[in-house]
């Protein structure tokens, strides 16, 4: 399983012999590792309580730029904790301000549109943070933000801060009965089945919503859409039609039957919410990620807990891990500080690691294992294994993240010192990975069940926040591939029922129940599936042939497939489908051309990728994307004999 890294391979070999990669090509996987390494060590995090404290040890790199909403959120509750200093306070909001668009005054969502959320919150932070709200600037967001609705229409965490800071009556949030909380975890209705994410949201907010206590935020009227009459538009909780109506009344009659005298069941559900709360604080000091540790901790701080209580201060100290270093769209020059939506990402880490691995470094990763019980077990029949996303979350599972270590450890040399425990780690991981498929066929990220939430069912407006993803998306898709790619990897084929239940899901998805085209899947996608087929399938296969020939379509005349990202997993792809060819040969030139030219540096834009997250921030910035993946993919491309020299035409399936 464990190989001597193709990195370092490559860079071993002679030039000039045929097959080996020539100095271009050597010089190319050599910066690419530079670039890598520089990242790594921007990123990994060593000393957590230390960090952006009082300078007492640099501020890291976010690995995942959000949108400006957690910076926003971290502003407005300052306004109840007070644990920001005035430089991290200043460096938000300078953060918030660059993110705005200087034409139309909004803040843009990862699409480049106007996104009514992010508008209300970014003005909002901008006025906690003391900017005049009639400047020009601040006056074109909330006509933005008038234009799309006003802010009563936003998602549910904008609302529930309106509502928290006595900007809008709780009336316009969906009510859950406090009844529900009393259920058992394995009844279809409890909130308890929420995905990991949504209950970290929802059961801070029913503690929020009872506790008398509200926030001292500055006046947000201006974001509220008026009537003729000047009282704000009421928001209609559920989706349109008959399903819709009748939820609605149904939310009235619940919030209609909180005046009644209902006896000990809401102070017995408040007490399971509180115990599920300080229950499910992490080895970090936070809940799932930053959103759900900032309510939690307003829900502590308002149910009476002090400012010097245990759990608000390792909260706290979690906060300020996931703050970290981004580059300025307007000045790149200019480096800023952002909110992330968690600690440092171990799915990026892991890839960095794998660029250029070290004892060190991959003892560090090694640490990270789960290994105690988590929630995620109570669906999954496996013991402690696997890696979560960031670390310290000991509680949550991150499949993503435990697929990315497992590539890591498979490039580890065999004679490294952390043979042995990566061997028991990938055995451990690999029971987590079966573990964690469905009945269907395909792969859970966080949690089984994630995705079939029954509450999710009901026409609420807010109802895809209780799951995460549908099962059949594009993010359910390309994380089943990389799943059947990792157990391929470790041994496992098509002879194994599981793998085959897997491979049947992701045949029938892409080619006989999808909605959306093979060729319209982005690349990352395109290049998951590849990895799955080209290790599980033979090259008369069907579906590995359609994906072939859907990613051969995508070069461009210049070698590339467009960006250096969509470039290294497209040769990426075309290596594990088949034999170096002259398109793989001229997409690795026109990486090898990329890390030649020394102007692009590590925080260029070139490098720079959209990356899934989750909740309510779908979409970041991965600004080392390019650079890992232009690496492995070299370091693929080279390991299989492929170089710069001429080499023999392919047809469009790739045979010579």
């Amino acid at each position: 399983m464990f190989n001597n890294s193709p990195l370092a391979a490559a860079g071993a070999q002679a030039p000039g012999r045929a097959g080996v990669a020539p100095d271009a090509l050597s010089d190319a996987l050599e910066r690419a590792r530079s670039l890598a390494s520089t990242w790594r060590m921007r990123g990994i995090v060593t000393k957590p309580d230390l960090v952006g404290r009082a300078n007492k040890a640099p501020t890291p790199w976010l690995l995942h730029v959000p949108d400006v909403g957690p910076s926003c959120e971290m502003l407005l509750a300052d306004r109840l904790l007070h644990d920001l200093t005035a430089t991290e306070r200043e460096g938000l909001a300078a953060w918030i301000r660059d993110q705005q668009d200087p034409e139309t005054g909004a803040w843009l969502d990862s699409a480049g549109r106007p996104d009514l959320s992010l508008t209300a919150l970014g003005w909002w932070a901008c006025k906690v943070a003391g900017d005049d709200p009639t400047t020009d600037r601040m006056t074109r967001a909330v006509r933005v933000v008038h234009a799309l609705g006003g802010a009563q229409r936003a998602h549910f965490s904008v609302r529930l801060w309106l509502a928290m800071g006595g900007q809008l009556p709780w009336s316009w949030l969906p009510s859950i009965p406090s009844e529900l909380f009393l259920l058992p975890s394995s009844v279809p209705l409890s909130p308890f089945r929420f995905s990991p994410w949504a209950r970290g949201m929802l059961i801070p907010y029913q503690l929020i919503a009872r506790a008398p206590a509200r926030l001292q935020l500055p006046d947000a009227a201006d974001l509220l859409l008026p009537r003729g009459d000047g009282s704000p538009v009421v928001p209609r909780l559920t989706r349109p039609g008959l399903a819709g109506d009748l939820l609605q009344a149904f939310d009235r009659a619940v919030k209609v039957a909180r005046k009644l005298p209902r006896g000990p069941l809401p102070a017995a559900a408040a007490t399971r919410a509180r115990n599920w709360t300080d229950d499910r604080q992490q080895a970090h000091g936070g809940w799932f990620s930053v959103r759900p540790t900032l309510l939690s901790l307003v829900a502590l701080r308002v149910s009476g807990a002090g400012s010097d209580d245990p759990r608000i201060r390792r909260g706290l100290d979690y906060l300020a891990t996931a703050r970290g270093l981004v580059r300025s769209t307007r000045n790149p020059e200019e480096t800023m500080l952002a909110q992330g939506i968690g600690g440092t990402d171990l799915r990026v880490t892991a890839e960095l690691l794998r660029c250029a691995p070290t004892d060190s470094d991959l003892n560090w990763l090694l640490r990270q294992e789960l290994s105690q019980p988590g929630s995620w077990q109570d669906t999954a029949d496996a013991p402690a294994g696997g890696w979560p996303r960031d670390p310290g979350a000991g509680e949550h599972l991150d499949l993503s993240a435990t697929c990315s270590v497992l590539g890591a450890l498979s490039v580890l040399p065999e004679t490294s010192a952390q043979v042995t425990a990566a061997w028991a780690s990938t055995r451990r991981a690999v029971d987590v990975l079966l573990a964690m498929q469905e009945s269907d066929g395909h792969f859970s990220r966080f949690e089984r069940g994630e995705s079939d939430v029954f509450m999710r069912r009901l026409p609420w407006s807010d109802a895809d926040l209780l799951a995460f993803g549908l099962g059949d998306d594009d993010g359910h898709l390309r994380l089943t591939a990389l799943a059947l790619a990792r157990l391929a990897a470790t041994g496992f084929g098509m002879d194994d029922d599981r793998v085959s239940r897997g491979m049947r899901w992701l045949e029938r998805t892409v080619t006989h129940d999808r909605q959306v085209s093979l060729a319209a899947r982005p690349m990352a996608t395109l290049a998951a599936l590849a990895e799955a087929a080209g290790a599980l399938c033979p090259p008369s296969n069907l579906l590995r042939t359609e994906i072939e020939q859907t990613v051969r379509a995508r070069q461009r005349e210049n070698g590339s497939f467009g960006t250096v990202v969509d470039t290294a997993r497209s040769l990426h792809a075309l290596v594990q489908l088949g034999p170096p060819c002259v398109q793989a040969q001229r997409a690795a030139r026109f990486l090898v051309e990329t890390l030649r030219d020394e102007s692009i540096d590590c925080d260029h834009a070139c490098w720079s990728a959209l990356t899934p997250g989750f909740g309510l921030h779908p979409l970041g910035r991965d600004p080392s994307a390019g650079i890992r993946l232009a690496a492995m993919a070299l370091s693929a491309y080279a390991a299989a004999g492929g170089s710069l020299a001429p080499c023999a035409p392919t047809t469009t399936n790739g045979a010579r």
